[in-house]
């Protein structure tokens, strides 16, 4: 099925935490819930276009939030250049402050959803900043990555892999999982990094996974 975003969004401009001025897709809906969705790698062609990125966005519109996919750091009309995932956190925050001005408060849940290194990044900022209640990783590439600061973080934690992936293997994914502190909600397809041959299990996967928030967080034991 194609991509079915909202026709109300509009592009919008706003800063980096460290003052660099970005481009995204800003689409209002619900004050309550809001999203930042933050994009593949820059250097191979990774943007706020990205299907990937455009069917998670997808899944939150219809789940009521707003939503913000952006161009990281040096990526089209997006000033600067590629800070190696580091400086990037910077732009995330900058997303969530956008965020917060444009519906007049910090919303009751804020969230983060990445793919790829954007999923990195993402959890890096999901873990930094307090306002996130909410971190969503699609396809987290861990043999270029380490994940391990996740367990520092205090929000609710979805992620979902791909059985073939080039970049993040079974094993990876599994130790990952099991080293949070709290049960993260999971869901791995048959498909690749990609998931060129599984758009629609994707998009019904992130569906699932913001569903999810509304059953109690199980700690693990």
């Amino acid at each position: 099925m194609p991509i079915r975003l909202s026709s109300e969004g509009a592009l919008v401009q706003f800063h980096s935490s460290d003052g660099l001025r970005l481009e995204g897709r800003l689409t209002k809906a619900s004050a309550d819930a809001a999203v930042a969705l933050c994009h593949p790698h820059p250097l191979f062609g990774g943007s706020m276009l990205t299907p990937v990125i455009m069917r998670a966005e997808q899944a939150f519109q219809e789940a009521g939030y707003t939503t913000l996919a952006f161009n990281f750091r040096g990526v089209g009309e997006s000033e600067g250049s590629y800070g190696e995932g580091r400086a990037e956190v910077a732009d995330v925050i900058g997303a969530l402050g956008l965020l917060e001005e444009v519906l007049g408060a910090r919303p009751k849940l804020m969230a983060v959803a990445g793919y790829s290194f954007g999923s990195y990044v993402g959890a890096m900022a999901a873990t930094a900043d307090e306002r996130v209640g909410f971190y969503l990783g699609i396809a987290p590439p861990l043999s270029r990555y380490d994940f391990g600061f996740l367990r520092q973080a205090i929000c609710r934690v979805a992620l979902i892999g791909g059985k073939r992936d080039e970049f993040c293997d079974a094993v990876q994914f599994k130790t990952l999982y099991l080293s949070l502190p709290a049960t993260p909600w999971t869901r791995v397809l048959d498909t690749d990094h990609f998931f060129s041959d599984a758009r629609d299990d994707l998009t019904q996967a992130c569906r699932d996974a913001i569903a999810s928030l509304n059953a109690p967080a199980q700690p693990r034991r």
